[in-house]
């Protein structure tokens, strides 16, 4: 988190406290965002270093897991010596709270100490008191480990240059031939992935191990595949970036943060596809979300706009779920955060704050997901955070957008579309009364190559819905006659409209319909950089619009 962020927090205090959209403080309430960039990556696909060539043959990643031959070969986990005395005094005798340094799992306690892992058994949850002792590393990492994160049964370390390299335990190989440099499309054969510069929060999420389902936003139980996701705090604290291992290795998705990406957040942390974020001011947030929750993954799941209530076997229900803001915290609280899965689905979730009590003890705070407090566990440790501000946190523009144009020839405007917060207004003037309100819904589609974050000249292509409110829709026959034709025209029996979107900085089709609608950029499209033809993003449309019981998009994408 930058220096200014934290000074805008304490000066400007007095625009904050609203709990709801901060898009919809009055706009001299809301400080200017920060320019984001959106150059284009620097190449299709990462080259392989081949003084490092066999860091990428670790067995994590494959798509079918590497069976425990059952022979006693030492892995990753066991076969490294134990921590010299020197390293041991370093130490900490339990690892409370996850960060860059130090971590935990169901398991083991993993730290970094002068460029390598250590390990031991996770004293609190398994009653196991053991020694430190070192992983087993692969060539180019040993001694060049600069930060860690683990969820599940995975451990990503970053060397000194931010290449993530991963380890998943379920995948065995003998020694270090577990961990693996590979990270990217397609799938996870890309030799790899930077962290950004800029990071200074980031986090694995590992769906997998003793959650066997995740609830969708109506609340109904679907299958999990394994998902591992990292997800990063940018600098400007406003913007999450999430990477996955199947995805093309770019900067171009993002978690929406809360209140339509308007609160500045000072710390994160991430479990089971669920990520946590804590306020300038110690409000703490979580949301259920990555590629597949999202929507996204049209290749191998199913999903539906349409409400599922009485459908005999029901799809992943879209949009996906929101943040939950969680209940205030009774005390003086860090940025340090961490975050656990427990039980058998996404609903619970074992949250930690670093803080203090009302009697100055040091120690986190404590609750799962649904509790509605919290409660203190002292420790005796020094606070490793910075105190974060009492006082209610300044809010920030929205990334949003206004396009407009005509549709059936009536005016028509979409106000605030935002390249990764959804939804967004539809407003049409049919007729001479007054408009008629839609939502548009949108979440970012499957692609295989790279592309710059936000909105270029390269089309960015998201899979979306148009619904009628319901209380509209409950309504429609006694509404005007050409609002009636107009919604049996472009609806017919179903609430939500479904297709592709496609957006630039100067243009938003909405695919299925056929509608353009268009804004005055500060640059044409022409001029703006663009990406290569992704054919995952014609693939996506074929599967979803197979899925959605429709035909194809009927406009080319832009």
């Amino acid at each position: 988190m930058t220096k200014n962020i934290w000074l805008l927090a304490l000066c400007l205090c007095a625009c904050g406290g609203n709990s709801g959209d901060g898009s919809s403080l009055p706009p001299s309430a809301l400080l200017p965002r920060p320019a984001a960039d959106s150059a284009a990556p620097d190449a299709p696909r990462t080259l392989l270093n081949p003084a490092c060539a066999a860091d990428y043959l670790g067995t994590s990643g494959l798509l079918q897991a590497v069976p425990d031959p059952g022979l006693g070969i030492a892995t990753a986990y066991t076969g490294g010596a134990p921590a010299t005395p020197d390293i041991a005094a370093t130490l900490p005798l339990d690892v409370h709270l996850r960060d860059s340094q130090q971590s935990y799992n169901d398991t083991h306690y993993f730290a970094v100490r002068q460029g390598d892992v250590y390990l031991k058994a996770n004293r609190e949850l398994t009653g196991i008191d053991e020694p430190w002792r070192a992983m087993l590393l692969p060539g180019c990492l040993q001694g060049q480990v600069s930060e860690i994160s683990v969820d599940g049964t995975v451990v990503i370390a970053l060397d000194q240059a931010r290449w993530l390299y991963t380890l998943d335990s379920a995948s065995y190989g003998p020694m270090a031939g577990g961990w693996t440099r590979r990270w990217g499309a397609f799938f996870w054969t890309d030799p790899g992935e930077q962290l950004m510069p800029d990071v200074q929060h980031w986090a694995t999420s590992h769906y997998s191990g003793s959650d066997k389902t995740y609830l969708d936003s109506a609340g109904r139980a679907h299958p999990i595949y394994g998902i591992l996701t990292v997800y990063a705090l940018r600098s400007d604290g406003l913007r999450i970036t999430y990477m996955d291992p199947w995805l093309p290795s770019d900067e171009s998705r993002e978690v929406c943060g809360p209140e339509r990406g308007t609160v500045p957040m000072a710390g994160l942390s991430g479990s089971g596809s669920t990520v946590m974020v804590i306020g300038l001011d110690g409000a703490v947030y979580t949301r259920l979300y990555e590629f597949d929750v999202s929507g996204a993954n049209s290749m191998f799941l199913d999903y539906s706009w349409q409400d599922q209530d009485d459908v005999a076997a029901p799809l992943m229900q879209l949009p996906a779920p929101e943040w939950v803001a969680h209940a205030p915290i009774p005390g003086r609280v860090t940025e340090r955060i961490s975050l656990r899965q427990l039980g058998t689905d996404s609903r619970h979730r074992e949250m930690r704050v670093e803080g203090l009590n009302d009697a100055g003890q040091s120690g986190y705070w404590q609750k799962d997901l649904p509790d509605a407090s919290w409660r203190f566990v002292p420790t005796g440790e020094a606070l490793q955070g910075s105190v974060l501000s009492a006082q209610s946190a300044p809010r920030y523009v929205p990334e949003d957008s206004d396009y407009s144009g005509t549709i059936d020839g009536w005016q028509a405007e979409v106000r605030d579309f935002n390249p990764y917060c959804s939804p967004s207004s539809l407003s049409v003037q049919i007729g001479s009364g007054a408009p008629t309100e839609f939502i548009l819904h949108s979440t970012d589609g499957l692609r295989q190559e790279r592309r710059a974050r936000g909105l270029n000249a390269q089309p960015h292509v998201y899979r979306s819905a148009i619904e009628v409110p319901r209380t509209l829709w409950n309504a429609r026959e006694q509404q005007a006659l050409a609002v009636r034709d107009f919604i049996a025209n472009h609806f017919g029996s179903q609430r939500f409209l479904t297709g592709p979107l496609s957006a630039t900085p100067g243009t938003l089709q909405i695919t299925m319909p056929c509608w353009t609608l268009t804004r005055a950029s500060d640059v044409a499209d022409a001029l703006l950089p663009s990406g290569v033809p992704d054919l995952g993003v014609w693939v996506a449309e074929i599967r979803s619009a197979q899925e959605e019981g429709r035909m194809p998009g009927a406009c080319a994408p832009l």
